[in-house]
């Protein structure tokens, strides 16, 4: 019976054998980044995310996942095709870049990997899986550390004016702007608030098939429906679109726009511009009930150089966040630029802009070919004349939105 023992420990030994060849190998990866719907689907809190890219780099069973996104001028214009890339919004607000280090376990042909982290903003989870030609990876239970404006909705507070028909209790834009410059012309009383006002209030954006004409309040106040704000870092814009002549309600994608609040008084805001492209072309001006662009077809004024220009000044931004101020009380929000972001970036981008006489010129013809502008043709000439010395004279400069608290948010 001894001399059958050994038999038996082989007999025994061959299922465990057997059961151990069964498990799945993967040969180890070379280094990619995956970028485009075809090899990466990447979800944020089950919703998808476009125009990131992850790149990958394993060390045995363990990897570096290097997250983040980066956006092409050329994709804008023609003209700026010779733009390098900027780098884009990260695949977690307030993260331009991501590094995450995962520990990767074979798993039926492919690499899966899990776990949790948290940034300086915000805490998640995270599941994925990964091969040769294609990453999946979901980031799950995101959710801001700072929910000061988590599961609130607005919508813009109606334009109301005064009782006594002069000037407006409210608007759905939110504008200050104080210097210490003289009166802008004479025979005009007002400050430069009143004319902001004016110009945001007078009906010269054409509409319904150029059958009417619309303030930019109007625009703002009828195509706006709410801006809500969710827990995990979501804006979620609805706002009204034209469907073969019918109006109706639609949402903007979801990571399209996210927030940070960084404090009680200050929040970064990040753009995708991959699906603002998209928005922008599904809701182009084919459609009769939307306004077209107020300035008509293209001018012959060249628009590269300031373009350009702005695209420079404007870059960090689209990483690093758009810095906008923000009031918060039970009943209203006010989101905007203050006078730190607003100044430089006008006198950086907009002086440029009118000192080229081209531009001076197509501005002119088109505020004369405008009847609503027409009639305010020399005060908006003295502006532009003497808006370098405004800026200098600048004390204070808030522009932004003023958004009343949705009926139904509780």
């Amino acid at each position: 019976m001894k001399h059958y023992l050994p038999l038996y420990a082989l007999l025994a030994f061959m299922p465990l054998a057997s059961c151990s060849d069964d498990e799945p190998t993967v040969s180890p990866l070379p280094e990619k980044t995956y970028t485009g719907n075809e090899s990466l689907e990447l979800r944020y809190n089950q919703s998808p995310m476009s125009g990131k890219s992850v790149a990958f780099i394993q060390n045995e069973e363990k990897a570096t996942l290097t997250m983040g996104s980066t956006v092409s001028p050329g994709d804008l214009s023609e003209s700026l095709k010779g733009m390098p890339d900027i780098p884009g919004p990260g695949v977690l607000p307030g993260t331009p870049v991501l590094s995450l280090p995962v520990n990767l376990k074979p798993d039926g042909g492919v690499y899966s990997f899990s776990g949790n982290g948290e940034t300086e903003y915000l805490t998640y989870t995270y599941e994925g899986n990964v091969n040769a030609s294609k990453m999946a990876f979901s980031f799950n239970d995101v959710t801001l550390k700072n929910q000061r404006l988590a599961n609130t909705v607005w919508f813009p507070t109606p334009a109301e004016k005064n009782a006594d028909g002069t000037g407006y209790k409210s608007l759905p834009l939110h504008i200050v702007w104080e210097c210490s410059l003289p009166p802008l012309l004479e025979g005009f009383d007002g400050t430069l608030q009143d004319a902001m006002t004016l110009l945001v209030t007078l009906p010269m954006i054409p509409a319904y098939g150029n059958t009417a004409y619309m303030s930019l309040a109007q625009v703002i106040e009828n195509a706006l429906k709410t801006v809500a704000f969710r827990p995990d870092g979501n804006a979620v814009i609805t706002y009204m679109q034209s469907n073969n002549g019918a109006a109706q309600f639609a949402q903007a994608p979801l990571c399209m726009i996210q927030y940070v609040p960084l404090d009680d008084i200050m929040m970064n805001l990040y753009i995708n511009p991959t699906d603002l492209m998209g928005q922008i072309l599904i809701n182009g001006s084919s459609h009769p009930d939307l306004p077209p662009n107020p300035f008509g077809k293209q001018s012959r004024a060249d628009y590269t150089a300031p373009l350009a220009a702005a695209i420079q000044k404007l870059a960090p931004m689209l990483s690093q966040g758009f810095p906008l101020q923000y009031s918060l009380t039970p009943t209203e929000l006010q989101i905007f630029f203050n006078t730190e972001t607003l100044v430089p970036l006008l006198k950086d981008i907009v002086i440029p802009m009118l000192e080229d006489p081209e531009i001076q010129q197509m501005i002119m013809e088109k505020i004369a070919a405008n009847p609503s502008l027409a009639s305010h043709s020399v005060l908006l000439k003295a502006l532009m004349q003497v808006f370098p010395r405004i800026l200098e004279t600048t004390t204070r400069m808030e522009l932004g939105f003023n958004l009343a608290a949705y009926p139904d948010a509780g």
